[in-house]
């Protein structure tokens, strides 16, 4: 055998090693790029990017027990000591365009109560059941809002502009003994902000869900719509420094007669103070807005903060009425945040019933606690 079929031999037997060798290597995948979550700024604290677009995310919400015994709204309702747990689900989408920031928001509410008839008015949960047993459906779930909301307008569920826009009756829990107005409502409603302290809203909501129930005259439960025709409210408010005017109306198509709220609020340092008032345009019956059922009703409150922890509210409120009693309501709370994002708050309550004509009167007491996280 001469050199070179040596030399060849060899090189035929690599190729074939090589060969097989090639054929039978694993070839590793090219690692996926990880995309991480991106904090999103520009619409408020806890919005972040949803991965893959450019929409914004934020879910919020919060965990609530509450402890009481009898209750505000009810006369003689000393049953002893009534609980409720609450979960708050909050969800919310901002992304840009063109028009602005385009928004929807959703809040889900669910709770439980053994004692609570939920047909029998929304924020009377201690109530027992006639034979003094327990409601076998002790579990609520509600939607409280779903909305979408682009250059001023909101579309959806959401708080009655009529209660909303003018803000509550005080940072007390029982602050609508004497309701001031509807809340959950299918609307169209347009808000201008002109940015120099002035606004103004208009809206147009859905006729078919409240009725006045003469018992406790606050408003619950649905009807029917009548006709094609819609309620209609309108409002406008200008703040300056430490002091706000508020104006609004509502009219209850359904009714043919409607109310009007207007409301002053000031700041002196770590006080502040409102007052509010109510007149129904009908004194002789009443209508969605007019929810405390007579001809004219009142709130004002104080809330202070006394340290970086702990603070304190006060409301007073009273109405006359058409049909039924007079009613005076008072509500004293202390806010304690032993921890960020935890509150601590007992409150204490007394609602009066005087029914003139009969020369009758009833009051009721009302101790409560309430923990809260929010997250």
């Amino acid at each position: 055998m001469n050199i070179k079929s040596l030399l060849l031999g060899s090189a035929a037997a690599l190729a074939v090693v090589s060969g097989a060798q090639a054929a039978d290597a694993i070839v590793a995948a090219e690692p996926e790029p990880m995309e991480y979550v991106r904090v999103c700024d520009a619409y408020g604290t806890g919005y972040f990017y949803i991965p893959g677009t450019e929409t914004c995310l934020r879910i919020g919400g919060r965990v609530r027990f509450d402890v009481q015994a009898a209750n505000s709204y009810y006369r003689n309702s000393d049953y002893g000591w009534g609980t409720n747990s609450r979960a708050e689900l909050n969800v919310d989408t901002a992304s840009d365009t063109e028009y602005g920031a385009l928004r929807t928001q959703i809040v889900a509410r669910f709770d439980y109560n053994p004692r609570h008839d939920w047909d029998n008015g929304g924020a009377n949960w201690d109530q027992r059941p006639a034979d003094g047993g327990f409601f076998a459906d002790a579990t609520r779930t509600r939607l409280i809002a779903a909305n979408i909301q682009l250059a001023g307008f909101t579309i959806g569920l959401a708080d009655s502009v009529y209660s909303s826009f003018i803000g509550g009756a005080g940072n007390v829990i029982n602050d609508d003994v004497i309701s001031y107005g509807p809340f959950e409502l299918n609307q169209i409603n347009y808000t201008y902000d002109a940015g120099n302290g002035f606004r103004a809203v208009i809206a147009l909501e859905d006729d078919g869900q409240y009725k006045v129930d003469r018992n406790r005259s606050v408003w619950g439960g649905s009807r029917n719509a009548s006709g094609y025709m819609v309620d209609v409210v309108a409002g406008a408010s200008y703040t300056t420094g430490a002091f706000g005017f508020t104006v609004v109306g509502g009219y209850d198509e359904s009714m043919d007669e409607g109310a009007i709220k207007a409301r002053v609020d000031a700041t002196f340092g770590n006080v502040n103070a409102f007052l509010m008032g109510g007149w129904n345009t009908d004194d002789k019956r009443g209508n969605k807005y007019a929810a405390w059922a007579g001809e004219w009703a009142v709130w004002g409150g104080l809330g202070a903060k006394f340290t970086d922890t702990l603070g304190g509210n006060l409301q007073v409120a009273y109405s006359d009425s058409y049909a039924n009693d007079n009613v005076l309501a008072i509500a004293a709370n202390v806010q304690w945040n032993p921890v960020q994002n935890l509150l601590i708050q007992p409150e204490v309550t007394y609602t009066k019933w005087d029914n003139v004509g009969r020369g009758r009167s009833d009051d009721q007491w009302n101790g409560m606690i309430r923990f809260e996280r929010q997250f």
